[in-house]
């Protein structure tokens, strides 16, 4: 399923000082292991103008796997059951994470179609020693091996990424494997300013970094895989909108909820 990989591209796309702060923020973009120690949740809320198409929440605790600890980050993803000819739809996108001095990368990767009672819909394990990517059916049945092509994963580590790199001049591209394929998203940073309208601040205007990307793949709502980012002038970067062209005008996430736990 393609469904959840253009949320990850476009968050990839608010630490206790950002409150009632004014003016830009000239701090550096936090590091990877700055990230990886925070304990975070966020909500997002997506929408097409005035219809409200779904929530995004995303999710992270640490967990132990041979005594070695790693990030499950949790992506939720779920439709507004109003809509017509689409009701209820829930998918939750998980990633066990682990991390360098330069990029994140996943050792396994899954899907759960939680409205059709599926876990897993269908799983990827990555096996950096021999360069391949298994791929696995629901019942758990090898369906494909497939060419590892550097770090990777099926899309939750771009969150992090993304964050890394928000307020400078910088860019990377990196594999994802989803629907038993490798999908190349490109993100380029910059540390151009504007202001957004922002729900999670009282709907008052704050500034914010912007960022733009790409994905070589097809989303859901008729997403063109272009897209813009907006991060929080904090030194925590808080991605706080993502918006990506439509057959007819834009869809737009706005983080509505932010927890430090």
């Amino acid at each position: 399923m393609r469904v959840g990989v253009i949320f990850f591209v476009l968050i990839a796309i608010i630490s206790a000082i950002a409150f009632g702060r004014a003016g830009i923020d000239n701090t550096p973009p936090p590091q990877l292991t700055t990230l990886f120690e925070l304990k975070e949740s966020f909500k997002y809320e997506v929408r097409y103008g005035f219809m409200k198409l779904g929530e995004v929440h995303i999710l992270q605790s640490d967990t132990t796997i041979n005594g070695t600890t790693y990030r499950h980050l949790n992506t939720v993803i779920q439709s507004n059951s109003s809509i017509p000819l689409v009701g209820h739809r829930e998918y939750h996108y998980q990633s066990i994470l682990s991390y360098n001095e330069h990029t994140v990368y996943s050792t396994y990767f899954w899907v759960d179609k939680v409205h059709r009672d599926v876990f897993p819909y269908n799983s990827y394990t990555f096996d950096y020693e021999n360069n391949l990517v298994y791929s696995f059916f629901s019942d758990g049945e090898i369906r494909d091996t497939l060419e590892l092509v550097g770090p990777a994963d099926g899309g939750p580590a771009l969150f992090h990424l993304g964050r890394s790199i928000a307020g400078s001049d910088n860019d990377f591209m990196y594999p994802v494997y989803i629907d038993n394929e490798k999908s190349l998203v490109e993100v380029r940073s910059t540390t151009e300013t504007t202001r957004k309208r922002s729900p999670f601040f009282d709907n008052n205007r704050i500034d914010v970094y912007k960022s733009y990307g790409q994905a070589n793949l097809t989303g859901p709502f008729g997403f063109s895989g272009s897209f813009d980012s907006f991060y929080d002038t904090s030194e925590l970067r808080l991605p706080i909108e993502a918006s990506v062209s439509v057959w007819v005008g834009r869809v737009r996430l706005k983080l509505i909820e932010y927890e430090k736990h």
